[in-house]
């Protein structure tokens, strides 16, 4: 991830976006760097708790001087005293790294012409003081589909990861895939990753399956193929 690019992070209920959060909170701690974490949906102590949960820790982040954690609920003032804080917040702190969890938040509270101006501002200055920044977004529909963050600021984010669950013969899984990502190769496959309570871990690749984005999978014959030699191994396909 590039300094003064904006990540988004998109999924649904329960896919991972907060454990992410986490994540590029540690590594700014580990690297020694100050972080400011903006939570628009869970109180700070809600935010110290999951951290924990995955090794984190936030509390001690904060004594250091490494992380600054601040939470406001989108209700309680306008957009324009928002990003009045929120640039009040950066200046203050003099963060590497900003994260806000979540802009969905945001985007539930105003219309699309506020909202994108919001974030147009927002990541203005964020690219301006060149500092790296992770916006989460929730997905309304579980299995796929998309948002009115993601079709309306995708142009403004440099890099979009997409975490989606993936059902699969009866079963509901978690898939993983970077959707765009400036100045960089990347790679395109959608892979499956699990969540435990060290955190996040990434496997391989889907194989013979289509529609996974969409919330449809369908499978191909080389997969049926391999499901019928896990069920049965005494027969070659």
């Amino acid at each position: 991830m590039y300094r003064d690019s904006i990540i988004l992070v998109s999924g649904a209920t329960g896919t991972g976006k907060t454990l992410m959060v986490s994540q590029y909170i540690k590594a700014a701690i580990a690297a020694g760097e100050r972080a400011l974490l903006l939570g628009s949906e869970e109180s700070r102590e809600q935010m110290t708790r999951n951290a924990a949960m995955w090794g984190v820790d936030f509390e001690r982040a904060e004594r250091d001087g490494l992380l600054r954690i601040i939470c406001r609920y989108p209700e309680v003032m306008g957009f324009e005293d928002h990003l009045v804080q929120i640039k009040r917040d950066i200046r203050d702190f003099k963060p590497k790294r900003v994260a806000l969890d979540s802009m969905s938040a945001f985007e539930r509270v105003s219309s699309q012409k506020s909202f994108r101006e919001f974030v147009i501002a927002l990541t203005s200055t964020i690219k301006h003081l060149e500092i790296t920044g992770l916006f989460t977004n929730t997905t309304a529909m579980i299995p796929g589909g998309e948002s009115i963050t993601e079709t309306h600021i995708s142009t403004i984010t440099d890099t979009i990861v997409l975490l989606r669950y993936v059902e699969l013969r009866g079963e509901m899984r978690r898939g993983l895939t970077v959707l765009k990502m400036r100045g960089t190769f990347h790679e395109k496959g959608i892979r499956e990753y699990t969540i435990s309570d060290d955190g996040l871990h990434i496997g391989r690749p889907f194989r013979g399956v289509q529609g996974i984005l969409t919330g449809a999978p369908t499978y191909t014959l080389e997969d049926e193929r391999e499901r019928l030699g896990e069920l049965f191994p005494e027969v070659s396909p």
